[in-house]
C-alpha cells in the first residue's frame, strides 16, 4: 500500500488534528549531545585489515533470493526489482517515505535474502552496540514519532559456516519487542493460489500474482501479535502510549523513517550537503528511544547479539553474519490500502566509532540483550 492511498488517509489525519485534536510531537532533535556524525571524523585505519574494510561496501551487495508474496505492487517495475535493496537507501524524511529505490516484499511471508562483500561483525566498537541497519519507507503520521506508518518485517541472519558462499546454514531470528521466546511459537503460514476466481485462497486479483507464480503455494513467517501490528489502518501506535519517550515496538524492519541525506537533526532540512551516503546511512538510530538520534540516517538498527535460535530461543552467540533474510510479518489486507507489505531500500553495516572517543560504550537503555 503506497503513496496515493496513504497520502489520502494522511491528509484526513492532519485535518483532524487541525480541528483541535492532539497535535503531533515535534521531531526529537537534540538530547544535550553532539550529533553522532561528529564522532565519525575518522575510522580505524591502523591495520591492513582495516584499510581493506574501508574499501569494501558498507551496504548489501548481492541478491541471493527474492520471493515476494502476492501484493498490489509485485508486478510494478518501480517496486519489483530486488536490486533496489542493494547499496545505500534514498531517504524521504520523517513526513513521507521515498519510493524511488525500494523493493516490495508483497504480502505475508514474502521475503528477500541479501549478501555482502564481507562478513558483518558483532563489533563492540559500534555505537550502542548496534551492528547493521535496515532501511524501508516508513514515516511519522502527522509528524508524530509515536505514530508510524509502518509495515513490519522480521529479520533473520545466517553465518556462512561452511564457507560455500550460499545461504544454506542455519538461520537465527531477531525476536524484537514482540516475538516471545522461542520464536518458533509465532511461526505462521499463508496458502496462495493463482486461480483468482477461486475464493478459497488469495489473491483475488491477477495483478497481485508475483512473476512466475503458479498453482498453489505456501509462505511462512514469524508473525508478531496482530493486535499490535495489524490494526484497522497501517498506523503503528507506540504500545507505550501517545506521549512516550521510550519506543515500544522495535527489532523489525520498515518501522522507522529513512532520513533525507544530510539531515542531521531529523527536521527534514539538509544540514550537511556534502556528507556521503557511506557516512550518513551507517550511523544507527537508537531503536529504544522515540524519534531519531541526532546525526543518524534513520532506519531500523539491530545488534547481532539479539539473534536467537528459533526453536529454542537461546542466544545464537554469532561472531557475525554473511546473509540477511527480511520477511513481511503482517498478514492483513486493509481497504482501501491493500496488503501490509514491507518495502526495503537498503541494508547498511554500522560504522565503528573513532577509537578513544568513548562514545562506543552503550548507554544502559541501549545495551539490552534479546528479550
Amino acid at each position: 500500500m503506497r503513496k496515493a492511498s496513504r497520502k489520502k488517509w494522511q491528509s484526513g489525519e492532519v485535518a483532524a488534528r487541525q480541528r483541535g485534536e492532539r497535535t503531533g510531537r515535534r521531531p526529537r532533535n537534540f538530547r544535550g549531545c553532539v550529533p553522532l556524525c561528529a564522532l565519525w571524523a575518522s575510522v580505524v585505519s591502523a591495520s591492513p585489515q582495516a584499510a581493506l574494510a574501508q574499501e569494501a561496501s558498507w551496504f548489501a551487495t548481492r541478491v541471493l533470493d527474492y520471493s515476494p508474496a502476492p501484493g498490489q505492487f509485485v508486478r510494478h517495475p518501480a517496486f519489483s526489482d530486488p536490486t533496489r535493496a542493494l547499496g545505500p537507501p534514498v531517504g524521504g524524511g520523517t513526513l513521507d517515505g521515498d519510493d524511488t529505490k525500494v523493493a516490495t516484499l508483497g504480502g505475508f511471508g514474502g521475503s528477500i535474502t541479501l549478501g555482502f562483500d564481507r562478513r558483518v561483525m558483532n563489533d563492540p566498537k559500534n555505537p550502542m552496540g548496534l551492528d547493521f541497519i535496515v532501511f524501508g519507507n516508513a514515516f511519522w503520521v502527522g509528524g508524530d514519532p509515536n505514530r508510524r506508518w509502518a509495515e513490519a518485517a522480521t529479520v533473520e541472519i545466517s553465518l556462512d559456516a561452511n564457507g560455500n558462499g550460499i545461504p544454506d546454514d542455519p538461520w537465527f531470528v531477531m525476536p524484537g519487542s514482540h516475538l516471545a521466546l522461542p520464536p518458533a511459537a509465532h511461526l505462521d503460514w499463508q496458502t496462495w493460489d493463482d486461480d483468482v476466481a477461486d475464493p478459497t485462497w488469495p489473491p483475488h486479483h491477477s495483478s497481485w500474482l508475483p512473476f512466475g507464480a503458479s498453482g498453489t503455494w505456501t509462505t511462512w513467517a514469524y508473525r508478531p501479535p496482530p493486535a499490535v501490528f495489524e490494526g484497522a489502518s497501517p498506523v503503528l501506535d507506540n504500545p507505550n502510549g501517545p506521549w512516550a519517550t521510550e519506543e515500544g515496538a522495535w527489532g523489525y524492519a520498515d518501522l522507522s523513517p529513512t532520513l533525507v541525506l544530510g539531515d542531521l537533526t531529523g527536521n527534514n532540512v539538509i544540514d550537511d550537503p556534502t556528507i556521503t551516503p557511506e557516512r550518513f546511512y551507517t550511523i544507527p538510530d537508537d531503536p529504544f528511544e522515540v524519534g531519531v538520534t541526532p546525526g543518524s540516517g534513520g532506519g531500523d538498527a539491530f545488534d547481532i547479539a539479539w539473534a536467537v535460535d528459533p526453536a529454542t530461543g537461546l542466544p545464537a552467540m554469532l561472531p557475525g553474519f554473511d546473509f540477511i533474510r527480511i520477511t513481511t510479518a503482517c498478514n492483513v489486507v486493509r481497504t482501501p490500502f491493500g496488503e501490509s507489505s514491507a518495502e526495503i531500500g537498503g541494508v547498511a553495516i554500522v560504522r565503528p566509532l573513532k577509537p578513544g572517543s568513548g562514545a562506543g560504550v552503550a548507554a544502559p537503555q541501549s545495551a539490552r540483550p534479546w528479550p
